[in-house]
């Protein structure tokens, strides 16, 4: 083969100029160097303390801080009332759901809340589509606080069913903990 064939195989003839490669830049003073080197080092040293900050605090970045039931659609608050609802339920025996109402008022519901509330106490939805209907609607950490907060959390029943729910909802242990610190009664 012959470089003619070669070039005008690629689209340049034979006859075309070769362009010749730009001239390296000229060397940067040691000064110039250092400084980009101290600026790269400093860059770095940042970075690792934002990660490590990050990871360190993840779990209260990446679940949610609060629950505050006005900042959910009506769809949403409902399922969280039906989850504290049937928490509440879970416990086996009959009391008085005052406690309830009132984890209620903590969480920022209405009178309209506390309403749902008593008709869900009077009539629960089966558990399992409860569950499916807040993995579709992804509030599983929400359900989950609301119903820590409508039990009593010493109660081994209680523990249980808690543990369930997570597990269910799938949360990581590590998210578990941190809202069992959040919401401790």
């Amino acid at each position: 083969m012959s470089f003619a064939f070669l070039t005008r195989a690629f689209g340049r003839d034979a006859t075309d100029e070769v362009e010749e490669p730009e001239a390296a830049p000229a060397r940067a003073s040691r000064r110039d160097r250092r400084a980009g080197r101290a600026d790269a080092v400093v860059t770095e040293a940042l970075a690792q303390k934002v990660l490590h900050a990050f990871l360190q605090n993840r779990h209260q970045t990446l679940v949610p801080l609060t629950l505050n039931l006005r900042v959910l659609e009506p769809g949403q608050r409902d399922l969280v009332i039906q989850a504290m609802a049937a928490a509440f339920l879970a416990q086996g025996r009959r009391q008085d759901p005052a406690p309830v109402r009132d984890a209620l008022t903590r969480i920022s519901a209405a009178e309209a809340e506390r309403q749902r509330l008593d008709k869900a106490l009077a009539a629960p939805l089966a558990l399992g589509d409860l569950l499916d209907a807040i993995l579709d609607a992804d509030l599983g950490a929400y359900a989950y606080v609301a119903s820590l907060l409508a039990v009593d959390q010493r109660r081994r029943v209680n523990q249980l069913y808690l543990a369930y729910l997570a597990e269910r909802l799938g949360l990581a242990e590590d998210v578990v903990s941190s809202l069992h610190r959040r919401y401790r009664v």
